[in-house]
């Protein structure tokens, strides 16, 4: 048991279970459960030595933290179930690139980050459906995912989605808190990142899958993301693993 740490310890159970004690409280955590420890407070943690789980975790600092906390649970416990619909991986998946890809920028992208973290939260808490996502949204978001070299422009959206453009924004923001074109943008990027670090495809092999009009708009659109050039970024990768 831990007296207090510093920020606050945020993990979600992929597989398998766990215990964490906070706040005066022993939770039970199993796969898809997400728990915030509040790490002011006496706390612990460990794995169910039948069923050890695997987690994905970090761990934020900042001002009034308690105050968020408690703004989003309110009096119930800290613990939440994460649908597989809202891709909370994902997002981690974006983060560990976000980190490992640096940048004078790396601040406020963090920044921008853990608010959409908390939007997930604030989703699977108080969401429609429980946090769950209309299936015509959900499998959309799939098909786009799948083939991020296609245009999707409002058109296709609306042949894909079989609504308006408008009913589409509609839904990005209701259920997403962001427009269709960011969204995609920022699909597009993660695999690009993904691929500029695991792949020796050219920059603009690279661009031309990740649905990129051409290297410049690519270049630009990942620098003003990323804070560097994808060259330089693969550079530093490419350093860093050697």
């Amino acid at each position: 048991m831990r007296d207090h740490h510093v920020g606050q310890d945020v993990l979600f159970c992929m597989k398998g279970a766990g215990v964490v004690e906070t706040l005066g409280r022993r939770l039970s955590i199993r796969a898809g459960e997400l728990v915030w420890i509040a790490n002011e407070a006496p706390h612990a943690h460990h794995a169910d030595p039948d069923d050890p789980w695997t987690l994905l975790w970090f761990r934020f600092d900042g001002p009034s933290l308690t105050a968020l906390r408690e703004k989003i649970f309110g009096e119930a416990e800290p613990l939440v179930r994460i649908p597989e619909e809202l891709q909370l991986p994902a997002w981690f998946d974006r983060l560990f690139l976000l980190m490992r890809g640096g940048g004078a920028g790396l601040d406020l992208r963090l920044n921008q980050m853990v608010a959409e973290f908390l939007t997930l939260v604030d989703l699977a808490i108080r969401g429609d459906e429980q946090g769950r996502l209309p299936q015509q949204l959900d499998q959309a978001l799939l098909a786009m995912r799948s083939d991020l070299g296609q245009s999707w422009d409002s058109i296709a959206m609306s042949s894909l989605m079989r609504v308006s453009p408008s009913q589409i924004r509609r839904l990005f923001r209701k259920h997403l808190r962001i427009s269709p074109h960011q969204w995609l943008l920022r699909e597009r990027l993660t695999k690009a990142q993904t691929l500029i670090a695991d792949s020796t495809m050219s920059i603009g092999q690279i661009a031309h899958i990740c649905g990129f009009c051409d290297v410049y708009h690519f270049s630009r659109e990942f620098k003003r993301s990323v804070g560097t050039s994808p060259a330089a970024w693969r550079k530093r990768e490419h350093g860093r693993g050697g």
